[in-house]
């Protein structure tokens, strides 16, 4: 038995998010299906963690078993064959039988991609438009969210993972159209980057008071930060192993 790792990269705005959810059309499923048609076998593609509903990813990584031995090469251009334009393996490897795409990761990065400009009807798909951020105020408020804090008011009631999480960094970059935030943490809760994303948004448009951030973390009120940052902005950059 073989293991193969892939890199995905993918356009999530017409996909009910990574993880197979019965009827919907994931990614996952997607993925399974091409590797289906590319054997002629049934497999089960494990991967690193979910994307939600219209978040993209530029570096998915998921693993899947195969009895046979596929050379790496041939398997990233019979699967890309195959699956939608959409959906891109950018990387294959065969890897030790050991190897899991969500238990070995040690931690993730994303990118939240802002517009400073409305959106034209190509890129809307991938950046959020909002008006008027004070830049500096939006830097000043991300440093407080680094460190290893309980991110539990950045999530959801029913969340069951620990809510104690560690950002590594959070890294602004501005140009004349866009803001870009980059978050590198040992892993995430669910929608905990987008309500990350949505707090700063708020109080780089003095919707907010920069106070909030650690009210949040110290009460872990969930209505506090409430504002879930569109999915569309979102990129799952890299997995690091």
């Amino acid at each position: 038995m073989y293991r193969y790792k892939l890199t995905v990269s993918y356009d999530g705005s017409d996909y009910y998010g990574m993880q197979r959810l019965n009827e919907h059309n994931s990614i996952q499923k997607t993925l399974e299906k091409s590797i289906k048609r590319m054997t002629s076998k049934e497999v089960s593609v494990f991967v690193s963690g979910r994307t939600d509903k219209g978040v993209h990813a530029k570096g998915q990584v998921v693993h899947f078993d195969f009895e046979a031995k596929i050379e790496p090469k041939a398997l990233m251009l019979g699967l890309n064959k195959r699956l939608p334009e959409d959906i891109k393996v950018v990387k294959a490897e065969i890897v030790c039988n050991t190897f899991h795409a969500r238990h070995d990761a040690k931690s993730k990065e994303y990118e939240y991609v802002i517009s400073k400009v409305p959106s034209s009807v190509f890129s809307q798909r991938y950046e959020v438009y909002f008006p008027n951020i004070d830049v500096l105020k939006l830097k000043e408020a991300a440093t407080l969210l680094e460190g290893t804090h309980d991110f539990g008011g950045f999530t959801v009631t029913n969340e069951l993972k620990p809510t104690q999480k560690t950002i590594y960094q959070i890294k602004i970059k501005e140009t004349k159209t866009h803001i870009k935030i980059k978050i590198h943490g040992n892993s995430f809760l669910r929608y905990q980057v987008r309500r990350m994303i949505g707090l700063l948004v708020d109080i780089a448009t003095n919707k907010k008071d920069i106070s909030t951030i650690n009210e949040v973390l110290k009460t872990k009120d969930q209505s506090l930060a409430k504002n879930t940052a569109p999915a569309k902005g979102l990129y799952l950059v890299k997995v690091y192993y």
